[in-house]
């Protein structure tokens, strides 16, 4: 049954367009550019200005608005991270880092619901505009940069020895816990390919559920209004996608660098039990 239904998508049948590939637009020196690359650059810089513009209008005191739906992500990013690291110094120290993919992934999948990306307009019968987060290129490259990130975070908080002791613990030429140590490494692409794959498959899944729903109202002659829940779970799942990309990133420099420093934490224990009222 599914395989009928995305081969009657792939013809084109009752009017729906879906493809699960991003679509080559045009050519810069022999490099492709697909409608995918060029959406999410539209949103990058759509991003950027728009916190750059409410990032000025930022304050001590509170604020309604824009600003004060900034203000609460930011705190929900941080809170999160702080949730993964056990701390909130060390949130508040990552947050920048994290907040870009958290974003980036929210505009990219609440933006892509507005009717000009899709098939909604078109040169050569290419739509030019793809949701970045509906091509899987995108995703395995948002996944790359998350992975690596966290590989330089992780050696700038330990130093390259201790983050190698995260694979290979502090007896690496052991048989086993070199074996171990392997494992571990070839685990972080399988970490890529998990959080690629998730946010690729819920963001075209989506796309397809809408079209078809559209296509299935529109040719019914019925109000167009009957999508409006797909679009508002669309939203729903766009900020769930994105809560979990960073929570699972955050989670992996979490556990890359939880025994970065355990003298210290051993430190402020010793501080806080000498700092108890002696009762005896």
């Amino acid at each position: 049954m599914l395989s009928t239904l995305f081969s009657r998508l792939a013809e084109g049948d009752s009017g729906i367009h879906v493809s699960l590939k991003a679509e080559e637009v045009f050519t810069i020196g022999g490099v492709t550019v697909t409608n995918s690359m060029i959406y999410g650059l539209l949103v990058a810089i759509f991003m950027f200005f728009v916190l750059y513009a409410l990032a000025k209008k930022s304050s001590v005191k509170p604020k309604k608005g824009a600003i004060a739906i900034l203000e609460f992500l930011v705190e929900f990013i941080i809170g999160v991270l702080e949730g993964a690291f056990g701390n909130r110094k060390q949130a508040i120290k990552y947050a920048p880092i994290f907040s870009v993919f958290f974003l980036f992934i929210l505009f990219s999948n609440i933006l892509g619901l507005i009717p000009i990306v899709g098939p909604g307009i078109h040169v050569n019968h290419i739509p030019i505009f793809r949701p970045f987060t509906a091509d899987l290129n995108g995703t395995l490259v948002m996944a790359v940069i998350a992975i690596v990130a966290v590989q330089v975070m992780s050696i700038r908080a330990q130093g390259l020895k201790g983050h190698l002791t995260h694979y290979f613990s502090d007896k690496p030429w052991n048989p086993i816990n070199f074996f171990i140590g392997i494992l571990e490494v070839f685990g972080e692409f399988t970490r890529i390919l998990s959080l690629a794959l998730r946010l690729f498959l819920n963001t075209a899944v989506g796309e397809i559920l809408i079209a078809v729903f559209t296509s299935l109202i529109l040719s019914g002659g019925r109000t167009p209004v009957a999508v409006i829940p797909i679009i508002l779970f669309e939203v729903l799942v766009a900020g769930i996608q994105a809560y979990v990309f960073t929570v699972l990133s955050a989670t992996y420099l979490a556990l890359a660098i939880s025994h970065a420093h355990p003298e210290e934490e051993h430190h402020d224990e010793a501080i806080k039990v000498e700092e108890l009222p002696d009762v005896a």
